[in-house]
């Protein structure tokens, strides 16, 4: 019987789940595609910390003003609107090769992004009940991983200098507003606008603020400067994806397991465990770079496998302590400060890359995630118990407030933390 909801339930937002799909593919080619590019072309390091912190900006922007935008003109029309907006940006980035350019055109697509998730994960929450939540979003998880890594395997066939990468970016964004404007089901009503309360949500768990936001510093280093590495290394085109690859991979099937053992044992515990290992393998990278292919990709599947669930389980933390209705209030605040991480990652990461050269993106991630491990072992000896409630992980994307509609637990009665 829940198998066979959970079915009526995809069955109704196939569709969407199909655009969203073709969607996350052209982002896999642009996420590794345009930091490759920008290297061949001769942009400098702050130029490429800028373009990647330009794109969390919008994000950030976006998650804050497009629940406003929907619900003005509603799902369908939003999301047809944010494809096509972010279609130009390729384009655009194909033709006019300039820092200051390509700078606006990321953070426009990080404003685009933010509307396209948001009008997904709201959508999924809608059609989702109590029974079928968590597996939605382990669903939409999987399809995004999955489809993400095929997007980076594509630019492996490629020429990153010509036009047909971007061309090809553009027609997956425009194909994917077709499934979502021809489907037959109904939209649901506008999504909420969380609210941000940071001091309070600092009160209630300090050691999730700071572990979510020295999460997004590494985060948006690895995805701004990550490719460049992979080249800088020797790697062609196919040996970047193929890193690239390893990275997310070791991320989707390690996700679910870390998120199983943080259930049973103590959630910080975890999280120095799983930070301490991926300070580890940051620093395996920064002194075996230049060494053997199979062994950055070996170290680079512990580091995804290790870095990756990481915020998912920092939320989880937090939302532990507090009551059931205010898990979104909770998440969309770690949101915020995972992607104000993300904003200052880039920019941190080029003054690095800047003094100790290229293998210094995961000198700084080592020391990034070490820090995170001390945070949670001093919380620990600081705050050896707390009151948690201890819902079933679920995995969490960082995305937009929506996606926590979706892992928020249902029910429950007030404690305190």
């Amino acid at each position: 019987m829940p198998g066979t909801q959970l079915t009526g339930v995809i069955r109704t937002v196939t569709a969407l789940l199909l655009g969203a799909a073709i969607l996350l593919t052209g982002n896999g080619v642009q996420v590794a595609l345009l930091p490759i590019r920008a290297d061949l072309e001769g942009f400098s390091q702050l130029d490429l910390g800028l373009l990647g912190a330009a794109y969390f900006a919008g994000l950030l922007a976006g998650s804050l003003f497009a629940p406003r935008i929907t619900a003005r003109v509603g799902h369908i029309r939003s999301f047809s609107a944010f494809t096509s907006i972010a279609v130009t940006a390729p384009l655009a980035q194909a033709v006019f090769i300039s820092p200051p350019v390509w700078w606006g055109l990321r953070a426009l697509t990080g404003i685009c992004f933010a509307g396209l998730f948001m009008v997904i994960e709201s959508w999924l929450n809608a059609a989702a009940d109590r029974g079928t939540r968590g597996r939605i979003l382990s669903t939409y998880t999987l399809l995004n991983l999955s489809v993400v890594t095929i997007g980076i395997q594509i630019v492996g066939f490629g020429d990153p200098r010509s036009f047909d990468l971007f061309a090809l970016i553009a027609v997956l964004f425009s194909l994917a507003a077709v499934p979502v404007v021809l489907q037959v089901s109904a939209a649901p009503p506008p999504p909420r606008q969380p609210k941000l309360r940071l001091a309070w949500l600092f009160s209630v768990s300090p050691a999730a603020v700071m572990g979510c936001f020295v999460a997004g510093i590494a985060n948006g280093a690895f995805w701004t400067y990550a490719p460049v590495f992979a080249a800088r290394n020797g790697l062609d085109a196919k040996g970047t994806a193929m890193f690239l690859t390893a990275v997310v991979l070791g991320g989707a099937v390690t996700l679910l397991p870390i998120g199983y053992l943080s259930d049973r044992l103590s959630r910080r515990l975890v999280i120095a465990a799983v930070s301490a290992l991926a300070s580890l393998a940051g620093l395996g990278l920064y002194f075996e770079s230049g060494g053997p292919r199979y062994g950055l990709i070996a170290l680079g599947t512990l580091y995804g496998g290790m870095a990756y669930p990481l915020h998912a389980v920092c939320t989880a933390h937090a939302n532990d302590l507090v009551l059931p209705k205010r898990a979104i209030e909770v998440s969309s605040g770690l949101l915020l400060m995972f992607s104000v991480g993300a904003i200052l990652g880039p920019l941190m990461a080029s003054l690095a890359i800047g003094i100790g050269g290229h293998a210094a993106l995961f000198l700084t991630s080592a020391t990034a995630h070490g820090a995170i491990a001390v945070v949670m072992v001093l919380r620990l000896l600081v705050r050896p118990r707390t009151k948690e409630r201890k819902p079933v992980f679920v995995p969490v994307l960082e995305t937009t407030p929506q996606a926590f509609d979706l892992a928020a637990p249902a029910g429950g009665e007030d404690r305190k933390s």
